[in-house]
């Protein structure tokens, strides 16, 4: 395949909801390979086959029963639950199967028929020959009479006219929601539960990993009701699950529930009850879509399909064993579809059509291929009924539904290829006819032919499985004017809930159910400026603008595209940088040293100056520039690669900085530079950081800061490793590693390098999924808290921060020190924990909203986010006491604090507290009359709030000192596996080197991260938030404050638990001092950058206050 894929695996023996990738192949081990050419398949056949299976991609087989049974019903009425019938083999055999599929990274589900068994079965034989009221009697229904349950439907209509059966030798008639011959167990009676339990243990135990539990909507009667999908069946269906996750987790129940998707829904229970559920409404509406041409039946049947439990998956299905069943259709619509696609009487049972894939679309190869997308990219796991991946056909002459369970087409040799025996013999007559026979349709001539339907499937299966969006993204339908155009996206993203580290992506699904060629227009705006990548063979497309998308489709064509290279997307995207608009050119002779000193000063007068100001780390661009030019360059030699026109040197770069006079003050930036030569292929990166062209004769490139080439972070870490120093006017460039650091820098040559943050106040990249390397744009002397925090903490075996591989320091000829750059190991994660905040408000909200998931589940939701503030609380306190402990390094040596330090404490505090007041007081009007109160509460409590800040802060004398984190907030911790690690110890960037690096109280950390939930809470609560506006005002406060107020608790109580042996944290007042602290300055900093979020921190400021005046009285 061509087409790119997520970076991601999608583990089939480890991950516990494997069912949510599964690509399930259903088939009947009698019609599917036959070994002993008896006419029958068999197990030994079905294994020797395997290989076939999973070179068609699938994962996952669903083995249609193959217990013992007198096989009136194909298997489905059962006489002995946990034997094998002969004629498929022994017990043996299906264990070797199990071991076989599971060695091939399968996954093997059979059956669990529960709501009924043969008539055949010891358990009926005794029932009937015991008297009423007995044990072994009451393991069925019986009744003296045939007018119970009246209400119930007959499922069978075309063979059956009662749901009861006279059994003579019983003298009472007998219930069954099927066949006659197939009575129905009582639930009622506990032993049939535990007998059906024990079945369940016996096949687990073998390694079966699923059960597709047949009929449950059917397995309790009540009087009065039309007997199905009783509370009474979900109990025994959550009687089951609890078995199942105490005794065999990571084992799938699988629903066969023939109901609309509301009732289905709540078979998944509250995710206790069954795995997943076939989504039978969906399948007959995907054929009347193509019938009608027209996208409403699919679009309005999924619009009526609710949101299931985060662990639950649907399967969906083209065709399976029975008939394509139209229970879950109107009247109406069943008529439609009968005509359109089983004109032919004999095609028609019950309530359905018994007809295959190929034959019900008259083996059109473009509406086969449709159908078979729609099948891969709707929610759920596809379920793939065999033969159907080479275009089998069916056999409407046969009865019941035998003419789609024929044997398997294998090849044109006797009997397809499925057994030696003469034809006579076999269990049912192959296909012979002209159009579908096995002569013409077969696995090995299509396994000859590249563009024959199965290796079609083999692609597409693929592509499916290369996606975590298809299995586990949501969907979102679009609706463009064409109602022939079906579209959609199905979008996953990096912080999502199944706990996996994968890359967001958003995939776009365009089919035209039309039989002629369509045009259609697509408003995708909100992807502006992303590529369309054509999944099936990596075509790219024109870019997405502002302007409606036009695509063209022929008939029954589909596109499946993933959006890449995004330039605007979620908060968690960084914007592509801004190019300069024109360029000046240097002229290269020789090397790029050479040529810089001639062309340099055009360079500095004519690009530096604008080019800063599109940087974002270059943070004094509000203040008038006064002289901009390179402070040094050296040359930066990269030995692991060699330049095309230059064999004897690597890529051309250059280490540097750039001294600006700005406003008085003079600053040092990092910026090295390289060259990209044109004729290169490089990403786009580059080109959008160049600060000027070169050219070296007839070769144009672009003069770049060398961070958007990988070879300047190989060159970093090398020289890390190897302690290299570096001569630089007047002074020295040192790189520095720990020894222990030294295997994790030695990254190959070719390691891959991704670029996180060129232009954030740092820059960071990813090299080898091993190292980060983070370099420090503006150059302060002093140690850096980034470097030395993570030098100490490292050294002290804290686990839960990036450990230091290395650093960059350059050395003036007085000793001080500058940090440049440092390397941190690189910690897979699930994104910071705002993002995760702010998405587990969503999900409490949008499940509140929908009025889908009950007060339990709910409460799961918010038990999920508390369990993780507790993490958080947990490891910030496990550092402070890291940080606590006595230490000979000045640096991080506690102490108390003084009257000193607590007036200036105070008088920080108070500063910013009057800034704030001042700033709301000329603020006016707000939008809101809550925002409106907070204001005047607060304006007109100004010297209340300064005095009760001098009381609260002078709590802090003797209090512990250390050094500590200092910007801390949940945009600093990463969440990874349920655990938490904190990040980025710079401190706030506005305030200077050495204030950053005081020792302060731990309290203020704790501050901090109290304050950043609360506001993650009034964020979700914004009027802007289109969930929350969906709630009334009083239903989504309540929610978010309970959200708010436990996660708070959690965290709190957490970092008092791993603080408890440092003397003088336990500070109430104290913490009351620096949350007041922080939300005023929250309120200053709104004011001046974000003026409409500034009601956000205004309510938290509003509220403390209020807390502490009500506390006084």
């Amino acid at each position: 395949m061509n087409a790119p894929v997520a970076d991601h695996a999608l583990p089939v023996a480890t991950d516990l909801q494997w069912y949510k990738d599964a690509i399930i192949y259903q088939l009947h081990v009698k019609s599917f390979f036959d070994s002993n050419d008896d006419g029958i398949g068999d197990f030994p056949g079905l294994i020797s086959r395997l290989p076939y299976l999973a070179n068609l991609g699938v994962n996952t087989i669903w083995l249609l029963p193959f217990y013992p049974s007198p096989l009136r019903d194909d298997g489905y009425d059962i006489a002995e639950y946990t034997g094998v019938n002969p004629e498929y083999g022994t017990l043996e055999d299906v264990e070797r199967l199990i071991e076989e599929a599971h060695r091939l990274n399968m996954r093997v589900v059979t059956e669990l028929v529960i709501n009924h068994t043969s008539d055949m079965h010891p358990w009926f034989q005794r029932a009937r020959r015991a008297p009423p009221g007995s044990p072994e009697r009451d393991f069925y229904v019986w009744s003296d009479s045939d007018q119970k349950y009246a209400g119930t439907r007959v499922i069978f209509l075309d063979s059956q006219r009662s749901n009861w059966t006279w059994d003579p030798e019983a003298k009472a008639y007998y219930w069954h929601r099927f066949y006659g011959h197939q009575p129905d167990l009582n639930f009622d009676n506990p032993a049939v539960l535990e007998a059906v339990l024990g079945v369940m243990h016996f096949w687990l135990d073998r390694g079966i990993d699923g059960l597709r539990l047949d009929a449950v909507p059917y397995l309790v009667e009540r009087e009065g009701t039309n007997n199905e999908n009783l509370p009474e069946t979900h109990a025994v269906l959550r009687r089951i699950r609890a078995e199942i996750d105490a005794a065999y987790p990571g084992r799938m129940l699988l629903a066969e529930a023939n109901q609309w998707p509301e009732d289905t829904k709540e078979y998944f229970g509250q995710g206790d009850e069954c795995h997943m559920a076939f989504h039978f409404p969906l399948m007959p509406r995907m054929y009347m879509a193509l019938a009608r041409e027209d996208r409403f039946p699919v679009t309005d049947i999924m619009r009526q399909t609710p949101q299931i439990p985060d662990n639950c998956q649907w399967a969906i299905f083209l065709r399976n064993h029975d008939e394509l069943t139209l229970e879950m259709v109107t009247d109406s619509e069943r008529d439609y579809l009968w005509q359109t696609y089983a004109t032919d009487r004999r095609a028609r049972l019950n309530l359905g059509i018994r007809r295959r894939l190929a034959p019900l679309l008259e083996r059109d190869r473009r509406r086969i291929e449709l159908m078979n997308c729609l099948l891969f990219s709707m929610p759920g796991a596809p379920v793939i009924y065999y033969g159907d991946e080479i275009g089998m056909g069916d056999n409407i002459r046969l009865g019941d539904r035998d003419g789609v369970r024929t044997p398997m087409q294998w090849s044109p040799d006797r009997n397809g290829g499925f057994s030696r025996a003469d034809p006579a013999a076999l269990a049912l007559p192959t296909i012979m006819d002209a159009l579908y026979g096995y002569e013409t349709v077969n696995v090995e001539a299509q396994t000859r032919d590249v563009h024959s339907l199965l290796h079609w499937m083999r692609r597409m299966i693929a592509v499916r499985r290369s996606h975590a969006a298809f299995g586990r993204g949501s969907l979102r339908f679009l609706y463009p004017k064409n109602r022939k155009v079906l579209a959609y996206l199905r979008e996953v993203g990096a912080d999502n809930q199944e706990g996996r580290d994968q890359d967001a992506e958003v995939i776009l699904c365009v089919a035209n159910v039309g039989r002629s060629p369509q045009a259609v227009e697509l408003d995708l705006s909100e992807f502006e400026g992303r590529v369309p990548v054509e999944l099936s063979g990596g075509s790219l497309f024109p870019p997405i603008g502002q302007l409606t998308y036009l695509l063209t489709l022929p008939p029954y064509g589909f596109y499946w595209f993933i959006l890449a290279d995004q330039s605007k997307a979620p908060a968690w995207h960084t914007p592509a940088p801004e190019p300069m608009p024109d360029f000046v050119t240097v002229v290269l002779r020789q090397g790029l040293a050479d040529g810089l000193r001639s062309g340099l000063a055009e360079v500095e007068r004519e690009s530096l100056p604008a080019y800063l100001q599109k940087r974002r780390w270059f943070g004094i661009k509000d203040k008038a520039l006064q002289r901009a030019g390179m402070a040094y360059l050296a040359a930066f030699p990269d030995d692991a690669s060699r330049d095309a026109a230059f064999p004897d040197r690597g890529r051309e770069m250059l280490f540097g900085e750039i001294e600006v006079a700005a406003a008085g003050a003079t600053s040092r930036w990092l910026l090295p530079l390289g060259i990209s030569w044109e004729d290169e292929q490089s990403a786009a990166l580059p080109q959008q950081l160049a600060l000027a062209r070169v050219r070296r004769g007839r070769r144009v490139g672009f003069l770049t800061d060398a961070f958007a080439l990988p070879e300047f972070a190989q060159g970093m870490l090398r020289r890390m490793r190897t302690g290299e120093r570096l001569d630089v006017a007047d002074s020295t460039v040192v790189f520095e590693s720990p020894p222990e650091a030294a295997a994790v820098l030695d990254l190959p040559a070719d390691a891959a390098v991704q670029w996180l943050t060129a232009e954030q106040s740092n820059s960071s990249l990813i090299v080898g999924d091993a190292v980060m390397l983070k370099i420090f744009r503006r150059i302060q002397a002093g140690e850096h808290p980034e470097a030395e925090m993570g030098r100490y903490l490292t050294a002290r075996g804290f686990a839960n921060v990036p450990a230091l591989l290395g650093e960059v320091s350059r050395i003036a000829p007085d000793g001080t020190r500058h940090a440049l750059a440092v390397a941190q190991a690189f910690v897979r994660n699930q994104g910071d924990a705002w993002a995760w905040t702010i998405d587990q408000f969503h999900r409490a909200l949008d499940d509140l909203a929908n009025r889908q998931a009950t007060e339990e589940a709910r409460d799961d939701n918010i038990e999920d986010y508390i369990a993780l503030a507790a993490t958080i609380g947990r490891q910030l306190g496990l550092m402070h006491a890291v940080l606590a402990q006595p230490t000979d390094d000045p640096a991080f040596a506690p102490r108390l604090a003084e009257a000193g330090d607590v007036a200036r404490w105070i008088d920080r505090a108070t500063g910013l507290a009057g800034r704030a007041l001042d700033l709301v007081a000329e603020h006016g009007s707000w939008d809101s009359e809550q925002a409106q109160a907070d204001a005047d509460r607060l304006v007109d409590g100004r010297e209340l709030l300064m005095a009760t800040l001098g009381r609260l802060g002078e709590s802090g004398i003797g209090s512990p000192m250390t050094r500590i984190h200092g910007d801390f907030h949940l945009g600093q911790v990463l969440v990874a596996s349920g655990d938490a690690y904190i990040i980025d110890f710079e401190g706030e960037p506005t305030r200077p080197m050495e204030e950053r690096r005081e020792k302060a109280s731990p309290i203020r950390d704790v501050a901090g991260l109290l304050r950043s939930i609360d506001y993650a809470a009034a964020t979700i609560l914004d009027q802007s938030n289109i969930v929350a506006t969906r709630l009334a005002p009083a239903r989504r406060l309540r929610l978010v404050t309970r959200l708010r107020q436990g996660a708070q608790r959690a965290f709190l109580a957490a970092w008092r638990e791993a603080t408890a042996d440092i003397p003088g944290l336990d500070r109430g007042a104290l913490l009351d001092f620096f949350m007041i602290e922080k939300a005023a300055y929250e309120v200053a900093y709104e004011a001046a950058n974000r003026p409409s979020w500034t009601a956000i921190p205004l309510s938290g400021l509003s509220r403390i206050v209020t807390r502490l005046q009500r506390e006084a009285q």
